[in-house]
This record gives structure tokens, sequence and C-alpha cells, in this order.
């Protein structure tokens, strides 16, 4: 028989016979060979329980429970995001008929819509929205020289007008019959006249110089600038660059005016501190 007719690979071949040669035999007929019981991979697959196999047998008996694992928590996460939508949309229908409620609540207690807070909570939502990167209209905040802010003081029709309070400067246009050309406030225009808004002298405290004023100025001095930043048409448009002020400059006079009873010069400020010794701003620009 020559070797290509040979084809038991558990015996061997007589040409292949040589001293101390290893006998081949079928798998358990060796002498002295030991037997492993059979078992199955985590594929399904027969294989022996030798030692050289559990490591592998393990190895994948981890990888399965591990990917079972997974599965089982991707599972949950999905039922999980099911049952908050679920509740999400049941908890919007109960509260809907509220909402739907409230505003026709408000307006039949308060003739508005939001139980009369919309001057407090309208106006910062709009200043945010003028100048937020996601509007595409927002508002270009510019910064003015004096000398640039004195161009739109109302004198021209085809320009608006500006006028700016605490170095803020603001869009007055939509009162151009107050602080345009003729109007009962245009001094105040073109310019920052931020002392002028809490004493009340037109003629000589048209600066920005706030140096001296009491504790009552000054919160009038605030109510004014706030006044015109929640102003529904009244818009903030930039800043103004005033010129420092050092101690060599003087601060402004006060304003005099004549006492009631005497007809002599007082020494009070007006109408600004008297306004404020009665717990009330002084009257200023109207709306």
């Amino acid at each position: 028989m020559s070797t290509s007719e040979h084809t038991d690979v558990y015996t061997n071949h007589p040409d292949e016979y040589y001293p101390g040669i290893r006998q081949r035999s079928r798998p358990g007929e060796a002498p002295k060979e030991e037997i492993y019981d059979k078992t199955k991979d985590a594929y399904g697959n027969v294989v022996t329980d030798k030692p050289a196999n559990r490591a592998i047998l393990a190895s994948q008996r981890r990888r399965l429970e591990h990917e079972s694992r997974l599965k089982a928590q991707r599972t949950h996460q999905q039922e999980k995001r099911l049952n908050d939508n679920k509740r999400s949309k049941s908890t919007f229908r109960s509260i809907l008929p509220i909402i739907l409620f409230l505003p026709l609540l408000s307006h039949f207690l308060t003739k508005s819509y939001t139980f009369g807070l919309s001057p407090y909570f309208l106006p910062p939502l709009r200043n945010y929205w003028n100048e937020s990167p996601l509007n595409p209209y927002k508002i270009q905040i510019r910064t003015f020289t004096p000398q640039e802010l004195v161009l739109y003081d109302g004198s021209r029709d085809d320009r608006p007008v500006y006028l700016a309070i605490d170095g803020v400067v603001f869009d007055v246009s939509a009162n151009r019959r107050i602080y345009g050309k003729g109007g009962s406030y245009n001094m105040m225009a073109g310019r920052d006249a931020s002392r002028a808004f809490t004493t009340g002298c037109f003629e000589t405290h048209l600066t920005h110089d706030t140096r001296g004023l009491n504790e009552a100025e000054q919160a009038s001095l605030q109510h004014w600038k706030s006044f015109f930043t929640n102003h529904e048409k009244y818009h903030k448009i930039g800043y103004i660059l005033n010129p420092p002020l050092t101690d060599q400059d003087p601060i402004p006079e006060p304003c005099r005016v004549a006492e009631p009873d005497t007809g002599k010069e007082g020494g009070q400020h007006a109408p600004g501190e008297q306004a404020a010794k009665t717990g009330k701003h002084r009257p200023g620009p109207v709306q």
C-alpha cells in the first residue's frame, strides 16, 4: 500500500516506522490517556472539557454574560424613557386646562392676562432679547463720544433722537414730540444730562457730573435710568464716553429758587431735593 493510499490518521503507516516512534491511536484508546467529559461552548459547539479549553470556555461565558447585562440595561432605559414620556404627556394634559384658565381668570380680575405682572418681567425679557446673539434683529450696541451724540439731539427729522443718562444711551425717537426739536425736554437730547434728571436744573445742570448729590438724589437718578431701561418704547443703543472729571473741575453750584414766603433765594436744590424730602421723585420727563 502506497503512502497516497494510507488515509487512516489514527494508525502508523508501515513506511513511517522507526525505533522509538509513538504509536498513533484513536481518542480514548491510547494507554494511560486521560478521558475528559464532553461539553458545549458558548455557541453550542460540542468540545472536550480539557484544561486547555477551560480558559476559553470561561472567557466565552463572561463575554456572553456581559452582553446580556448590557442588553438588559438598554431595554430598561428604553422602557424608562417610554414611561417618562407617557407621564410627561399625562401631566401636561392635566395642567393644560389650568394654564388656559389662568389668563382668563387674570383678565376677569385685573383686566390683564398676567395678573398685572407684565411691567415686572416683560422689560427684562425684552432687554435681554434685544441684546441676545440669538436675535437676528438685535440692536447693535455702539459707543458714542459727546461730539457724536450731539448729532442726535432731535434738531433734524431725518435722524433718531438719543439721550444719555448715567453713561447709557437710549433711543427716544418714539417720543419725538417731547424730546425732539421744540419739545419740552429737548434740552436733554443729544447729551448726558444725568445731573439735571435728579435736580431739575435744566439750565446749569445739563452735565454728566453727579458729584455732590445726596442719597435721595442718587436714588432719583437710578429711578430715571430704570425708567428708560424698562420703557416699552425706548431702547438702549449704547454708551457714551464722557470726559473724565478731575479734582480741578468744580462741582456744579446748587440750583437756587426763591422761597415761597420771602421771595428771597433759598439754599435748597430745586425741584429734585424738595421732591426727595416729600418722599417722591421730582416731576420729570414724561412718557
